[in-house]
């Protein structure tokens, strides 16, 4: 009888989240809007790595957020929220709160790449992963509301991978032939967020071309627009 009430329950939890709610995002703020967060990496005393003397990761990251951001003011749906403004310092902690704060619907982190051979080149896309997450850790085993986070985290990891293959294929004539695939990671800024999370690498610093390449206004513009591009998508 317990068994038969405890699955009924998580049945109906289970309909609930995949029917009632529409399958690629939580909720919508208080404007109605779907709110995506974007996370220019880096900042402040931060620069991250170095393009040439005077252009650093976080210069970049930000333009390519900033353009993002422009391309989406005209949506009715949607709403843009950076973790950092300008040239600050904000810890990985805060630019976690950050999007948490703002219940957010999607979370993009952006990123420039470095590699030991100036041959590494192109995009990388990077979703939380299924390994190592906590699961239902701290709750008896069996338990309803256990199985129900589950469910909720599994949810948002594959629309984590969803939302990523929409962007490798948007950013593809961006970067012909540059694509290095979409890779699941523990990475720190994708922990703890338990919404589709992706983390976009734009290029490789190391590599010759491809420093030229993302320092190029076009390709900035045209970074941001298949970005843009994908979020809609996404949430259509």
């Amino acid at each position: 009888m317990k068994i038969r009430v405890l699955t009924t329950v998580v049945s109906f939890v289970l309909f609930f989240l995949w029917v009632a709610v529409p399958p690629n995002v939580s909720a919508k703020d208080p404007t109605g809007k779907y709110v995506v967060v974007i996370d220019p990496a880096h900042g402040g005393k931060d620069a991250g790595v170095s393009l040439t003397r005077s252009v650093s990761e976080k210069d970049i990251t930000l333009a390519v957020a900033t353009l993002i951001k422009r391309n989406l003011e005209d949506s009715k749906t949607l709403a843009v929220k950076f973790t950092r403004m300008g040239d600050t310092d904000v810890a990985l902690a805060d630019r976690v709160g950050a999007a948490i704060k703002a219940n957010a619907d999607l979370f993009i982190s952006l990123h420039v790449n470095a590699g030991f051979e100036k041959e590494s080149a192109g995009y990388e896309l990077y979703f939380p992963g299924f390994k190592g997450q906590d699961g239902s850790k701290g709750a008896p085993k069996g338990e309803s509301a256990a199985i129900v986070r589950d469910m909720v985290r599994t949810k948002h990891l594959n629309e984590s991978v969803r939302f990523a293959q929409i962007l490798e294929r948007r950013l593809d004539p961006v970067f012909p032939r540059m694509d290095r695939g979409v890779r699941d990671a523990p990475l720190l800024i994708l922990q703890n967020l338990n919404i589709p999370a992706v983390v976009l690498e734009i290029g490789f610093s190391t590599s010759p071309n491809d420093r030229k390449k993302i320092q190029d206004e076009s390709i900035q513009a045209a970074v941001a627009k298949a970005v843009a591009d994908g979020v809609r998508e996404f949430f259509q």
